[in-house]
């Protein structure tokens, strides 16, 4: 039945109750009787407001019902708060039985298709309704919520009530109301729990989890709730199914249970989780996986959360929460190192998992094989290697699963659908691997065998093959082209494969291709791409020159509309095929849907002509490039969010004049790396503002939070960036654009907009600088936190900017031997935030720097090789708040201050290669023992030629 159908069936239920027809089984009924309301007894007040919206007249002044949208992430309690509403007796006297309708995956149109007969319902009642639209997924515009009041005025509604996961705004709209919910603090998740009815057995513990569960939904105490109770056996099976199937959807109760299969504090890789979810047949919401991975994450289910730097942000790493994973287990019905079914299908799908790291893990996996029974059926196998591991090129990866024992296990699990054996070092796949008939999803990645059995073309029903990081690979099996079934085919990092299969383009169903290597004298290469149209993500194809292009023919790379990156890798060193460079990336040209491109190897003096037509770019990097000639039009890309040029060794300019048409500068850009490009001068190869200075100096990145300059020191002259706020990294470069930043503040442009240059700046480093900055540069950094500063050769203090530095946190100084750290007692006595100070190498160090007894809020002070250091000041005693001090090569230090004994909160001494200091420091005998011996942590060390056995109490 269609979506559209369903939905009138909804309404056709409900409207049947409404007239006393029919009266069990809607899904309002079934909503009260499963959630008891509970979860409303804590948002009292956004239950009152929302009364008092609907009780006013419902049409409003204007004939326009009031939309409420209740806001929040899955669990929250939204739909829980609507049920509250519904049931208020005056809301119920003047609304009577709301329209309720499960709007997950539903538009505004399908409200058209059921106008008819609920008006109709709404009129023989004499009150007007109440629509409820829980779980709405649609994206939300100012029209869209006029759109929405229409079909609402259509239906006779007087009110609206929306539940959604989006982000709603008001639109400036009076009849609007967006309530968000957030998660509950440690008393209401306590008093949550209580009212559940759960034991106080584990009183001690449960408010141990809930305190590591603060800010989540109440869906996670209602969790630990039922966890609890099931595992002291008095919940029973049925009833953790009948709860578990109301609190989280079925699709949710599938996803945590397959979390079951990773080992405990796993770093599970993004991508791979997602893969191997389409892979099980896991049919997804109307978001996308990545949304998927996103509610998780802001549910509290994964944590440790590395994301990839630039564009969206998406999730590249997590792990699972501890208790999310022994509550996996728990829903999973799966004990450690054994057999798993997952999922609520009436037939289940058995799948396992073996933690390859561990010692006895070829042992266990032995034995579960000589049980047949449990061997025979099963459909996923999953092998966990050390995938935390440092990158490790061929046979030096250990061996963890030999050809023997992997063929045991493919002879044995005949009816795999899943198969996943990456980070094994595996030297060689069986070629009994194509008998498995049903595989659909092969992940080999990240092992050493040179070759692929041919066998492995005959799994007629493989979908994704994994390769990635296979770095011995030579190459892929000649008959590829008869997995016709093949939607995903990952080889990135598969650096020794020289071309691809013949046949390849007849495998029009590649949704994946993350390499296409042309290899050399194949000059139908180009026909192997041509019919791909389906490909998406990411594609890299090396050695494009290689291409022979003949009218028209490159037009195919137009029609592949899904890619969103590309990476053309150019060969550096093939002498003399320069025009060939040019020619082919011309050619190539993409679809303006392209969001990242990247460039690596490009010989050719002029880039593609093409580039300023990719409205959508969002990323765009050049690596290792040897044009001379300014990059046209960047400044067309009105969404380039991150510009990275790196190893551009000729390049003087980056565009040829500044384009006074194109407004604003850059608007989307956020992020700028320049990196190794000593020939770089200016951004502008023409100065048009070289007689008007307050022009020039107009001319800036208007919302840039990251800039990155390394290696560049010829470039005087670039646009300015006062809203800098993340992090400035300046390297053997000039600094004359920053202090051309720090004048604009001055300007009238500036003061007009009320821009103060680097006044949110969080974090910068400083290196190499050959001019010393001027006495005032630091005056306006109140937002910085952090600052390292290293390689100053002409820095002989610090500036006078430095006592205005209230936010600093963080401050490091390295390697500046004329700075003279003792020019002012009163420069360190605002410093009120610092906690952290490293000195390294600063030779002129003859003690803790004047006035540092002042900070109050230092926790940490590191001292590395500073050989004029001799004494530490008894002062040090006023540092009341400091843990943890280190010092380390201080040849001359001869003895600790006294002071140093009343430090009570110190926990951790370090004294490393300083022969006078350590000799002092020995247990019992030392001299100075008797200042130090209240430390609980004493490290005395000599790493070099002679070693002091210290005192470690850990």
């Amino acid at each position: 039945m269609g979506d559209g159908a369903s939905f009138r069936k909804q309404i056709t239920s409900i409207f049947r109750h409404r007239m006393g027809t029919e009266m069990k089984n809607s899904e309002y009924d079934d909503l009260l009787e499963k959630s008891n309301i509970v979860g409303a007894i804590h948002r009292k007040r956004e239950e009152k407001e929302i009364i008092e919206i609907l009780m006013k007249e419902p049409a409003g002044e204007n004939g326009v019902p009031p939309v409420v949208a209740i806001t929040g992430i899955a669990g929250i309690g939204k739909t829980t708060l609507a049920l509250l509403v519904c049931e208020d007796d005056n809301v119920k006297g003047r609304f009577g039985w709301p329209i309720w309708l499960n709007a997950a995956g539903k538009t505004f149109d399908d409200l058209a298709s059921i106008a008819g007969p609920v008006k109709a319902a709404a009129t023989s009642s004499g009150n007007p309704s109440l629509l409820v639209l829980d779980d709405l997924r649609a994206e939300i515009s100012k029209s869209k919520v006029s759109e929405l009041r229409k079909h609402g005025v259509s239906v006779g509604a007087g009110a609206i009530i929306v539940t959604t996961r989006r982000t709603w705004q008001s639109f400036d709209d009076k009849a609007m109301h967006v309530f968000p919910l957030k998660g509950l603090d440690e008393e209401q998740s306590w008093s949550l729990f209580t009212s559940l009815g759960s034991s106080n057995k584990h009183k001690e513990e449960i408010k141990e989890i809930l305190h590591n569960c603060l800010g989540v939904p109440p869906l996670a105490t209602k969790l630990v709730s039922k966890f609890r109770e099931s595992r002291a056996g008095t919940l029973e099976k049925d009833k953790l199914s009948e709860w578990l199937q109301f609190c989280l959807q079925p699709l949710a109760v599938q996803l945590v249970a397959y979390l079951s299969l990773f080992p405990d504090d796993y770093l599970i890789h993004a991508d791979r989780l997602i893969h191997l979810w389409i892979a099980e047949g896991f049919v997804p919401p109307e978001e996308s996986w990545r949304r998927v991975i996103d509610d998780f994450v802001a549910s509290g289910i994964f944590q440790d959360v590395k994301r990839e730097e630039g564009g969206d942000g998406v999730v590249k790493s997590c792990r699972v929460h501890p208790y999310v994973q022994e509550l996996a287990r728990f829903v999973a019905k799966k004990k450690k190192d054994e057999f798993i079914s997952t999922g609520v299908e009436e037939e289940p799908l058995l799948r396992a998992s073996f933690d390859m790291r561990l010692v006895d893990s070829v042992s266990k996996l032995e034995l579960f094989l000589k049980e047949e029974k449990r061997a025979k059926g099963l459909r996923t196998i999953l092998f966990h290697g050390m995938v935390e591991s440092p990158l490790v090129l061929g046979n030096q990866q250990a061996e963890r699963m030999n050809e023997y024992t992997c063929d045991k296990v493919l002879s044995t699990c005949k009816a795999l659908c899943v198969l996943d054996l990456q980070h094994l070092g595996m030297n060689m796949v069986p070629s009994s691997i194509g008998k498995l008939k049903d595989l659909t999803y092969l992940d080999l990645s990240h092992n050493n065998f040179e070759k692929l059995p041919n066998s492995i073309t005959k799994l007629s029903q493989l979908k994704t093959l994994k390769l990635s990081r296979c770095h011995l690979l030579k190459e892929l099996p000649k008959d590829l082209k008869d997995l016709t079934k093949l939607t995903h085919l990952h080889i990135d990092g598969c650096v020794n494969i020289q071309s691809m299969p013949r046949g390849i383009n007849n495998l029009t169903s590649l949704q994946t291709l993350s390499n296409f290597v042309v290899g050399k004298n194949e000059p139908m290469a180009s026909e192997e791409l041509r019919n791909l149209n389906e490909l998406r993500g990411h594609l890299e194809i090396m050695y494009p020159e290689r291409l022979k292009f003949q009218g028209s023919s490159s037009e195919w790379m137009n029609k592949k509309e899904h890619l969103r990156r590309l990476t053309f890798r150019l060969d550096q060193h093939d002498k003399g095929n320069e025009q060939d460079q040019e020619k082919a990336l011309q050619a190539l040209k993409p679809h303006t849907n392209l969001t990242e491109l990247h460039v690596v190897g490009y010989k050719g003096n002029n880039f593609p002509s093409w580039i300023p037509s990719l409205h959508c770019l969002v990323k765009l990097s050049l690596y290792n490039c040897s044009t001379s000639e300014p990059l046209p039009g960047l400044d067309e890309l009105r969404s380039l969010e991150v510009l990275e040029l790196r190893r551009m060794h000729s390049l003087r300019f980056v565009a040829e004049k500044y384009d006074e048409s194109v407004h604003p500068f850059f608007p989307s850009l956020k992020k700028l790396t320049l990196w190794d490009c000593p020939k770089l001068e200016s951004w502008w190869r023409i100065d048009n503002n070289t007689t008007d200075g307050e022009s020039k100096k107009s001319i800036i990145f208007s919302c840039i939070s990251s800039l990155q300059i390394q290696y560049c020191p010829n470039l005087t002259r670039m646009p300015l960036y006062p809203t800098l706020d993340k992090m400035l990294e300046l390297v053997e470069s000039s600094v004359e654009p920053v202090w051309d930043t720090i004048r604009y503040g001055e300007s009238k442009t500036a003061k007009e907009a009320e821009v103060v240059p680097f006044s949110n700046l969080k974090c910068m480093f400083i290196a190499s600088i050959q001019k010393s900055p001027p006495e005032q540069w630091l005056v306006n950094f109140t937002s910085l936190e952090k600052l390292h500063i290293r390689d100053c050769l002409q820095l002989e203090a610090l500036p006078l900017g430095f006592k205005h530095l209230s936010s600093l946190q963080s401050l490091t100084i390295e390697t500046c031997p004329v700075l003279d750290l003792d020019r002012s007692p009163d420069e360190w006595k605002d410093l009120e935030n610092l906690n952290s100070l490293i000195i390294r190498e600063i030779p002129k160090l003859k003690s803790l720097p004047m006035g540092l007894e002042k900070v109050k809020s230092l926790r940490e002070i590191r001292l590395h090789d500073c050989a004029g250091l001799t004494s530490l000041p008894e002062k040090i005693e006023n540092i009341t708040s400091l843990v943890r001090l280190e010092i380390c090569q201080c040849e001359n230090l001869a003895s600790l201050p006294k002071g140093i004994e009343k430090l009570k909160s110190l926990d951790t001494l370090i004294i490393r290669d300083c022969p006078l200091l350590m000799p002092r420091c020995q247990p019992d005998t030392g001299n100075d023992w008797p200042k130090i011996a209240h430390v609980k942590n004493i490290v005395v060390k000599q790493t070099s030629q002679r070693l002091w056995a210290g005192k470690l109490r850990m």
